[in-house]
């Protein structure tokens, strides 16, 4: 179109030429276009691996957190090494990321009344308002609730996507197998 407009004969029209032949010549437009489509392509291919990597992570945030609680429910009674043992088998589950930015906060409430606390997986932040959390949960009648609120602090590999870490949380409940309620030694 813009080669048609062109056409201008005499002295001009020889200087002119060569422009006019690059307007006519199509050789190199798929270049040109695969040079302006291919940044938007590998952006959206790597902000969905991004996206991908995060709703995994926060998958197995979640497992872990269920984890950690199905480990306590299913004791009589614990004491700091299993708590510190469980901790780590609560942090191995998010392999393959990153296991130390997972923390978790423990507490175990019967009717009300919490029993007790524990922030020294990861060195969590405390469960704020637990027995508020677990009364729905206990029904009354002596029963008890293990509460396990875990956050994790997902980082992106690829900074330049995500240049800010994400933090996931998830509030994980059990109730106690073998006993009423689970002593802390």
């Amino acid at each position: 179109m813009i080669a048609s407009l062109i056409r201008i004969t005499g002295p001009f029209g020889r200087a002119i030429r060569p422009l006019r032949d690059l307007v006519r010549d199509r050789s190199a437009v798929a270049v040109v276009e695969f040079a302006i489509v291919m940044p938007l392509m590998l952006m959206l291919t790597m902000g969905t691996f991004e996206a991908t990597r995060a709703v995994r992570a926060k998958m197995k945030a979640d497992f872990a957190a269920q984890t950690f609680a199905d480990l306590i429910a299913a004791q009589n009674a614990v004491d700091a090494a299993t708590l510190t043992n469980f901790c780590n088998g609560a942090q191995m589950v998010m392999v393959p990321y990153p296991t130390t930015s997972l923390k978790a906060a423990i507490a175990s409430v019967t009717n009300g009344t919490v029993d007790w606390t524990d922030t020294t997986c990861g060195s969590a932040t405390a469960i704020s308002n637990p027995t508020t959390i677990a009364s729905t949960l206990s029904g009354g009648g002596g029963n008890s609730v293990i509460i396990v609120q875990t956050t994790y602090s997902y980082t992106s590999p690829v900074p330049y996507l995500m240049p800010a870490s994400i933090t996931l949380t998830q509030t994980a409940f059990a109730r106690p197998r073998n006993v009423t309620t689970v002593q802390k030694n």
